[in-house]
């Protein structure tokens, strides 16, 4: 079973934009864009069934699939590194790109936390061979333990580690624990970023937001005036809110008049995702966002399977000779993610080129970004383009 938990937190006053910055070889660079892909596709895939708010940690699953891979063989491996937009690269290598990020990640701005914790919960009935134990607590640094899958204690234990591991807010990511199943691999993530450009609790004013289905519902609007990468097109308004120093980012996509989120989201690959944000520059932007939690919990096995990671479902034909001598498959992937976003900042937690200041604005106008209708945002890292969460906002 694979189990993925999230979290997502809120500048610090004298804190100046200046990004950190992770350096890639050319061929990592091309991995987190590949992944970015994947991203967008799972994206899709829960933002086509779903007419309610969700949020997502693509990286917390991303982070708990690659360790899976470690101990995946044949096509099944094949499958997963592919489906992860990893292409033909070889699991040592995206180990070491994994590493790479959850090492650099917490260190990027001192006034921004990202905690990023990986385990490998194991039944005590059962052997992990040494070769992947080794790996994942080497390269992910994952807490490899062994447990009893028929006590009630080990249930307590992995929900503990969660709420833990995210500050409290995925305090369950489980509510049994299979005695039969030979291991769960979990991950979580947490992040508290407070905003570079604050918001004045006193311009919060309720206001009317409406449905894609045209309904009517008021939430509690953010107002402010302020300095911002912006871009727009014919389909949408893409707005970035820099979170501490920069190095971590919310980037909000809002749909143009008659356009909805779907078209947003057809609208794009990782490479224009990508080249959007580029194309952001410094402007002057009248802005009104809402203040909003959102809590989402999902399993998603056929989701998963849909982005092309089928085997490992397959009672028969996965391989996973490389995890153990019991002959395994995957049940379930989970995942728990939340989302606080209010006038300090973002609180985020998952069971996933500008170098200057942003001081310096253009001559255009001001440009009015009103979320007064549903959007999509993703929460990044500035300098490699990691997207850590994802989720769209419906006013619920």
């Amino acid at each position: 079973m694979l189990i993925a938990c999230d979290k997502n937190d809120n500048p610090t006053p004298g804190i100046k934009y200046n990004p950190g910055k992770i350096t890639l070889s050319a061929a990592q660079q091309q991995n987190v864009n590949g992944n970015n892909g994947f991203v967008l596709r799972l994206f899709n895939q829960v933002a086509s069934a779903s007419d309610k708010s969700f949020v997502l940690s693509p990286i917390s699953l991303t982070y708990t699939l690659a360790m899976l891979n470690n101990g995946a063989a044949g096509e099944t491996q094949r499958e997963i590194t592919k489906g992860l937009g990893f292409g033909e690269t070889t699991p040592t290598a995206v180990n070491a790109l994994c590493n790479k990020l959850i090492t650099e990640a917490p260190k990027l701005d001192k006034s921004t936390r990202i905690d990023i914790a990986n385990a490998v919960v194991v039944n005590e009935k059962y052997k992990l061979l040494p070769g992947f134990t080794s790996t994942v607590t080497k390269d992910y640094g994952a807490l490899a333990v062994n447990k009893d899958f028929t006590s009630p204690a080990t249930l307590t234990y992995i929900n503990d580690w969660c709420k833990t591991k995210t500050q409290g807010m995925i305090p369950q990511i489980i509510d049994k624990v299979n005695p039969k199943a030979l291991t769960y691999l979990l991950n979580a993530i947490y992040f508290k970023g407070r905003w570079l450009e604050k918001f004045n609790k006193n311009n919060t004013r309720e206001t009317t937001f409406t449905t894609e289905k045209n309904v009517k519902t008021k939430v509690q609007m953010m107002h402010q005036k302020a300095g911002f990468r912006y871009n727009e097109n014919a389909i949408c308004q893409t707005l970035i809110l820099p979170y501490g120093n920069g190095s971590y980012q919310m980037v909000v996509l809002l749909p143009r008049e008659g356009k909805k989120i779907t078209d947003v989201l057809n609208s794009l690959n990782a490479e224009k995702w990508t080249d959007n944000i580029k194309k952001c520059h410094n402007t002057k932007v009248n802005l009104s966002l809402p203040r909003f939690t959102t809590t989402y919990n999902q399993q998603l096995n056929s989701i998963v399977q849909a982005l092309g990671m089928s085997l490992i479902f397959n009672t028969t034909k996965a391989d996973f000779s490389r995890l153990s001598t019991t002959p395994s498959y995957v049940s379930r992937i989970l995942q728990n993610a939340k989302i606080e976003v209010d006038e300090q900042g973002t609180k985020a937690a998952a069971a996933t080129v500008v170098e200057n200041g942003l001081t310096a604005i253009g001559p255009e106008s001001e440009v009015v970004f009103k979320a007064d209708h549903p959007f999509i945002y993703a929460i990044t890292e500035y300098s490699t383009g990691t997207i850590y969460f994802m989720g769209a906002y419906q006013g619920d």
